[in-house]
């Protein structure tokens, strides 16, 4: 210990004595660690640390697939949740889950607050236990019973001001005024992928609600003791195999997947592939952070070679010399890991800012601590090690006599030394194409989703969601439908407002589901698994002209298309298209085999160009669209196409929806663009975090070739001026130093177009509108960074030609 105190001591010595040479590296390094230590943050969260759960490798998702649409993860119908619970055998717990929406009866505007309804399972198959009151019973999990409902702690602490006598407060579900007492308030730190979900209320399945054909359910498992996912992935085939055969009309084709619950939720919009991505790429930046310093440490070692070659003669073993460099290197690697982390904990603010909505089961997860300052720390001791081993072994491998041969003539360097360093260089090259092809490939993704063409015009539109219309107010459809008629006729009179229209969902990207079975009227019912499927949507008649959706052919929907008149519908041209081929769509009939009243049919009364209804970069599907009037949807969101300029707007709808209803509540007013926007920030996060870490490992590698090619030179200098003086010109010069670069730069190159092709199925899933081995990418990359090289060599190369030759030749 007393030795390496002295090592240490002298480290911190040898590191003041060259500032520029500490500077530099330390600086290189901090970068490197800073990325690494603000992206492992975040991939610590969200993939990395175990569920906050009793035995969390034995929870799984179980929910339905479907082989001949090719969809696997989608939701499950209360049915089949039912006979799960009834006849699995590979599970301790099965609970099912499905969003709500609840309210307090409070005065002021009224707040829609997020909740789950969930199977009385739930909270024991977690093993989470309430700090306050209890968790409901399997007896209470029925309908008719009395509600009741257990709440977040942060629900208690906002709404309740975490009062003692919150037991027996009353929450009223948001659609109509059946209400649930509180029994129960969950733990501070529980959460469940959300942080905003505050109510908890049985979920009461009434097996004979036509509801429960409807595929609505999340459904989770705790695997019994010594039961593999493999095992109850085949236990569970074999029971769909058995339901497809009980109740063809509803199971035909669809069977049952098993998988890890966090990795189910991590896999959410491609969070998992990103994060790895990202992980990814801020491990080539400090590689080739590493190999830089490296490059510095072979360079000072030469330039030390006189000191150490006493060090030898004097008596000191190679090994106690393996020491004191790799005590150096470690020395400096702490340093830099110090420094990075403080990089890490200042940008971690402005990185939150891009990162888009990641599902997490820990309240407030996403944050610098003691185990990010622990990564860092333990990367910079690998870092040190990695970066000062090159030098190190380079001790250990030679003997005094070479050392003091090479010490007589000068510090130059052997063969073996050049080699390495170019090697270094080669392969720092090589790192930043990698990452700079990644960077192209998801900056050309974001931009073609930018540019992707909608079908509709986002521009002007302002959007606000109303929730929820009482089932005791608005019994019928009737009633229902004479509302939002009422809404969009008083709406209409706003002054800033050019046209309104209703629908039931925002075109915007999100899990949509699988779409609706329909029947076709007059034609013969599909094989069992391949019936036909289209996307429904509720809209007001006025709903084409004000997204300015083009009509095809027949007419579009109308007030007079109400409860009173036959059930019409207008499909888009891709519906027309795969289930009319050939004919004439108006006049044809179709019904909603679920979720609809038996022989219902909806006659197609005019086509509609096709639109992006799930959002930028998604596939135009099989859509119809059905009328608010002839439906009852108790939510809806308004569309308000504003003239230039409107700045009133907000407050205007709201009063106006407040006039006719003061009890619904009013949630995410914006600018439909704005959405639009914000759903491509997975998109944006990702491509704005890559292009940093690609103009970083420019820099570096750029310093790094720089550094070499200039060393290289210097100690040419000598040849240069005997071959100047022998009849060189200064071109000749200049070719020779830039070549040294330029082969250098093509190794590297080549070395980085075979890494980005051996990396590019990473990558497939988060490319839109170009592939993963994307030629054009490929060249633009590698002729950017090829240039930047040679730039680099330049200066060298200018500063080569410029030897007196007379110089040269007293050189030493």
């Amino acid at each position: 210990m007393q030795e390496l105190f002295h090592d240490f001591r002298f480290a911190l010595r040898m590191l003041r004595k060259n500032p520029g040479f500490t500077v530099i590296a330390v600086l290189t390094l901090a970068l490197g660690i800073g990325a690494n230590s603000a992206i492992f943050s975040i991939a610590n969260a969200v993939i990395i640390q175990p569920l906050p759960f009793r035995d969390p490798d034995h929870l799984v998702t179980v929910l339905e697939t479907k082989a001949s649409q090719n969809l696997d993860w989608l939701y499950v119908t209360g049915n089949n949740f039912v006979q799960w619970q009834e006849r699995s055998e590979s599970f301790e717990h099965l609970a099912g889950l499905q969003p709500c929406g609840y309210r307090l009866a409070q005065e002021g505007e009224p707040q829609l607050f997020p909740g789950n309804c969930v199977s009385a399972s739930f909270f024991p198959m977690l093993g989470v236990q309430p700090i306050v009151g209890r968790t409901f019973t399997v007896e209470e999990d029925q309908p008719g019973r009395d509600g009741v409902a257990v709440i977040s702690y942060d629900f208690w602490q906002k709404q309740f001001g975490g009062a003692g006598n919150v037991l027996g407060k009353t929450i009223w579900r948001a659609n109509d005024r059946h209400p649930f007492s509180v029994i129960g308030v969950l733990p501070q730190d529980f959460q469940f992928a959300r942080d905003n979900i505050s109510v908890w209320t049985p979920l009461a399945l009434d097996k004979a609600a036509p509801s429960q054909r409807g595929h609505l359910l999340m459904v989770f498992a705790r695997l019994k003791p010594g039961v593999t996912i493999p095992q109850a992935q085949s236990s569970m085939a074999g029971l769909a195999t058995q339901l497809e055969k009980e109740f063809p009309n509803t199971n035909a084709g669809w069977g049952v997947t098993i998988g890890p619950l966090q990795r189910f939720y991590s896999d959410i919009g491609n969070t998992r592939t990103t994060l790895l991505v990202l992980l990814g790429a801020v491990g080539l930046l400090l590689l080739i952070a590493c190999a830089n310093i490296a490059n510095l440490l072979l360079a000072r070692a030469t330039a030390r070679e006189r000191e150490i070659a006493v060090r030898l003669a004097i008596g000191a073993t190679r090994a106690r010399l393996l020491r004191q460099f790799l005590t150096e290197s470690v020395t400096l690697g702490l340093i830099g890991g110090a420094l990075g982390f403080g990089l890490a904990w200042v940008s971690f603010g402005p990185l939150l800012s891009l990162l888009p909505t990641m599902p997490s089961f820990r309240p407030r997860a996403l944050r610098i601590d003691s185990q990010v300052f622990l990564f860092a720390m333990g990367v910079s001791l690998l870092s040190s090690v990695i970066f000062g081993l090159t030098p190190a072994l380079r001790i250990s491998k030679r003997d005094l006599h070479s050392w003091l041969r090479e010490a007589g003539r000068g510090a130059k360097g052997t063969i073996r030394n050049r080699v390495t360093r170019d090697a270094l260089v080669i392969g720092e090259i090589a790192l930043a194409i990698v990452l700079l092809v990644a960077t192209g490939l998801l900056v050309r993704t974001l931009n073609n989703l930018r540019n992707d063409r909608l079908g509709f015009d986002s521009s002007h539109v302002y959007t606000l969601s109303v929730c929820c219309l009482d089932n005791a107010k608005y019994p019928t459809p009737k009633e229902v439908g004479g509302f939002f008629q009422q809404l969009g006729d008083r709406l209409q009179t706003i002054p800033e407002a050019e046209s309104v229209a209703l629908i039931n969902n925002l075109p915007q990207r999100q899990f949509d589901g699988a779409g609706s079975v329909i029947q076709l009227r007059d034609q013969p019912p599909p094989q069992p698994g391949h019936e036909s499927v289209a996307d429904p949507r509720f809209i007001s008649p006025n709903y084409f002209d004000t997204m300015r959706i083009p009509l095809r052919q027949g007419r579009l929907l109308t007030l007079q298309d109400d409860n009173d008149h036959p059930p019409v519908a207008v499909v888009n041209e891709t519906f027309a298209r795969k289930y009319f081929a050939g004919q004439d769509p108006i006049g044809k009939q179709f019904q909603m085999v679920v979720l609809q009243p038996a022989g219902r049919w909806f006659t197609v009364v005019g086509v509609a160009a096709d639109s992006r209804d799930r959002g930028l970069g998604r596939d135009t599907r099989s859509t119809f669209y059905l009328s608010y009037l002839q439906n009852q949807i108790r939510g809806a969101v308004v569309l308000v196409r504003t003239k230039p300029g409107a700045q009133t707007i907000t407050a205007q709808v709201q009063a106006a929806v407040r006039t006719l209803n003061q009890d619904v509540s009013l949630n995410n007013p914006r600018m439909l663009e704005d959405s639009m926007a914000e759903s491509l920030s997975p998109e944006r996060f990702s491509a704005t975090l890559l292009s940093l870490f690609a103009i970083l490992a420019i820099t570096l590698a750029s310093v790094g070739v720089y550094g070499v090619v200039s060393y290289a030179a210097i100690q040419r200098t000598h040849e240069i001026g005997v071959r100047m003086a022998l009849g060189a010109q200064r071109g000749d010069v200049m070719k020779l130093v830039l070549g040294h670069g330029f082969r250098l730069a093509i190794a590297g190159t080549v070395l980085g177009v075979i890494g980005s092709l051996a990396a590019s199925r990473l990558l497939s899933t988060l490319l839109f509108g170009v592939t993963a081995k994307d030629p054009l990418t490929l060249v633009i990359v590698s002729v950017v960074l090829s240039a930047v090289a040679l730039l680099a060599c330049y200066i060298p190369a200018r500063r080569a030609m410029k030897v007196d030759p007379l110089e040269a030749l007293r050189y030493e």
